[in-house]
């Protein structure tokens, strides 16, 4: 994860737990140099009257931006230079056409790809073909010939796209010992595999799904587990297979042959393209490196001894000075947008909290540091929290400063905590739906999931006069839109009580084993249900897990007090934000909310 965007990521920590412009087609841009003389806005924004200055978002984005930026404008000037000794250019046409092609390859037209880029990943079009359009054809062109795949790799990414594969359950165990027991076990009767997944492997995901993963290709797990994996036949248990610091047991439930309608000659053309993208960055990446090496490259950027040796200098390349002044005026031109939008965000809170008259310490900071690490680590021997590992890890994790993560983290998420401080109670009822929800029994299930009702009705009946399991898992690999269900055949994990989602569980615990639901709308799907069976209550008595489960509810009722709080507070504040020419205030959000309501 990427240490961007403090603010943001201090809520969601809380909540879930909570290169160069200046080229629009071929126009060729250059390492930027000082920027000519021109109207700068000095005021980025206002927010409840307090004034975010061009300065302060330009080390925002420097923080967040400014190495990822800056190595960008060194590597883009490393292979302009290359380009140039090798005498080769790239045209405007070759960048329409590498543009033109990869929208082709997704099936949209050219300008809604462009579009999709900006409003999904918010990368604008003049971004994207100056930082990863230019680059990728510039380093194709270096390479020559060694981005053209091979007929063999071809042929090697045809079987693992659409070749054999095999339909399979796992077992992970953390030793051999543990894995020959449980094929032991396993062999006796083929049918219990799923029940000792659920028992027994260390994998959750899959053996939340009773073993199910998705089926195994050739190419993508080792040659030695594939080997192995591949000549089982239907019904065969794989002696443990080392993957990992773990052991595998697969399960062979049926042989998939390879799709005959796909044959090599039909999308050869697909797969070379594919290929000699992957291998383009794979090129680029080595041709990068010994191109980097060959240069002079100095950064000063985050070196504060450099830094104060050359103030102002944020790098220089092969005696060319890339200073801070331009580099955050690139990181602005890039990011300024989302950059500007944390500022806000985050002086909203510093507001509240000013108003609150609330303040957060370095003891209260260090305590919460400390509560972090003995959750998510082991003690020390005496006992207390392993703040330094839990440290090294997030700082690694954040790619951060000590200092970055105590200011921009800690120090928000503890001020949003205060904030929704006294705003949610845990009840008796929430205890005792807390314990049902996390003990009781489950409902076990297979499921279909559907986009529109007129197919679900045509599904349903289909189910419905099958009247069997298998049936339904036909149908499930036909028809479920949802990937996992489809290729587990409507498997599903347990539906437990109070897991957010009423109708669904409604519906589940009407159900007889065997039994096939109606059809249940939920948000913007529809789902059939057929029930397989019960999970056995969890032996614990209400009292023994009652503190477990109040600890459970309290963040849960917290990381949504934590959400409605900084909603109400963003609703209720007025902000001018001039980089992206818009205002907003209590009143005109109110309208809006007014108009939406008629």
């Amino acid at each position: 994860m990427e240490y961007k965007h403090f603010w943001k990521k201090a809520i969601l920590f809380l909540i879930c737990m909570g290169m160069i412009s200046g080229m629009v087609w071929g126009q060729t841009a250059k390492t930027p140099a000082a920027p000519a003389t021109r109207t700068v806005m000095k005021v980025m924004a206002i927010v409840n009257g307090e004034e975010i200055d061009r300065q302060q978002l330009a080390q925002a984005c420097l923080k967040d931006y400014g190495s990822e930026v800056l190595e960008r404008i060194i590597s883009r000037y490393i292979i302009e230079e290359a380009c140039k000794k090798a005498n080769l250019e790239v045209t405007q046409e070759e960048l329409r056409q590498e543009v033109e092609e990869t929208a082709k390859r997704f099936g949209i037209p050219t300008d809604q790809y462009l579009r999709l880029l900006e409003t999904e990943r918010g990368i604008p079009a003049r971004q994207y073909i100056s930082d990863i359009v230019w680059p990728s054809v510039a380093v194709r062109k270096l390479a020559g010939k060694a981005t053209a795949p091979t007929e063999e790799e071809i042929q090697i990414e045809y079987e693992r796209r659409y070749g054999e594969a095999v339909k399979a359950r796992l077992i992970a165990c953390k030793t051999k010992e543990d894995a020959e027991k449980i094929r032991e076990e396993a062999v006796k009767n083929e049918e219990e595999f799923g029940s000792l997944a659920q028992k027994y492997s260390v994998d959750p995901y899959s053996a939340s799904l009773g073993g199910v993963v998705p089926p195994i290709r050739r190419h993508l797990n080792g040659e030695e587990f594939e080997k192995i994996v591949f000549a089982l036949k239907p019904g065969e248990i794989s002696p443990p297979i080392p993957v990992a610091e773990q052991y595998i047991l697969i399960l062979c439930e049926e042989r998939i042959p390879a799709d005959k309608n796909l044959t090599l000659e039909a999308v050869k053309g697909e797969l070379e393209a594919i290929l000699v993208q992957s291998k383009t960055a794979e090129v680029g990446r080595k041709l990068s490196q010994k191109l980097l090496e060959e240069s002079k490259v100095e950064l000063f950027l985050g070196d504060p001894t450099k830094s104060a040796a050359r103030p102002g200098v944020a790098g220089i390349v092969d005696g060319k000075v890339i200073s801070t002044a331009v580099l955050g005026e690139e990181c602005i031109a890039r990011h300024g947008k989302e950059a500007l939008k944390g500022l806000i965000n985050r002086k909203i809170i510093e507001q509240a909290c000013k108003k609150a008259k609330i303040e957060i310490s370095e003891k209260e900071i260090d305590e919460e540091i400390a509560r972090l690490a003995l959750e998510s680590l082991p003690p020390k021997a005496d006992g207390k929290p392993d703040v330094e590992q839990w440290m090294e890890r997030i700082l690694r994790q954040f790619n951060a400063t000590a200092e970055r993560y105590r200011e921009d983290v800690i120090r928000p998420s503890l001020e949003l905590q205060k904030l929704a401080a006294g705003k949610y109670e845990v009840t008796e009822e929430d205890l005792q739906r807390g314990y049902e929800s996390n003990f009781g029994v489950k409902v076990r299930c297979r499921a279909i999931v559907l986009n529109d009702m007129r197919t679900a009705q045509r599904v349903w009946a289909q189910a419905r006069e099958g009247g069997s399991e298998e049936s339904f898992i036909e149908l499930a690999k036909k028809f479920s839109v949802e990937a996992s269900s489809r290729a587990n055949g409507g498997e599903v994990p347990p539906i437990a009580k109070y897991g957010g989602q009423p109708e669904l569980e409604k519906e589940a615990f009407k159900l007889e084993v065997g039994e096939l639901s109606g059809i249940i709308h939920v948000e913007n799907v529809f789902i059939i249900l057929l029930c397989t069976g019960h999970t056995e209550p969890i032996g614990v008595t209400f009292e023994e897990v009652k503190d477990l489960v109040r600890k459970d509810i309290e963040l849960k009722k917290m990381q949504v007090a934590i959400g409605e709080t900084f909603q109400e507070l963003s609703d209720n504040a007025t902000v001018e934000n001039y980089l992206e020419g818009s205002m907003s205030s209590p009143q005109q959000k109110k309208a809006a909310a007014e108009k939406m309501d008629n």
